[in-house]
């Protein structure tokens, strides 16, 4: 079974550093307020930060 979501972030600071990752899709690395760090995998034809 596949599981979908949407999930908005929103940045404070800099923005983070998008990397190729396999199928289509980046890698982007986020550290919570409380250090964890998490690596989330986009598709890069949906990965922006709202610039047109």
């Amino acid at each position: 079974m596949e599981v979908k979501s949407d999930v908005t972030i929103k940045f404070s600071g800099s923005l983070p550093t998008a990397t190729p990752a396999e199928n289509k899709k980046v890698a982007i690395e986020l550290t919570d307020q409380n250090g964890i760090v998490f690596t989330a995998q986009v598709n890069a034809k949906n990965f922006s930060f709202g610039w047109n």
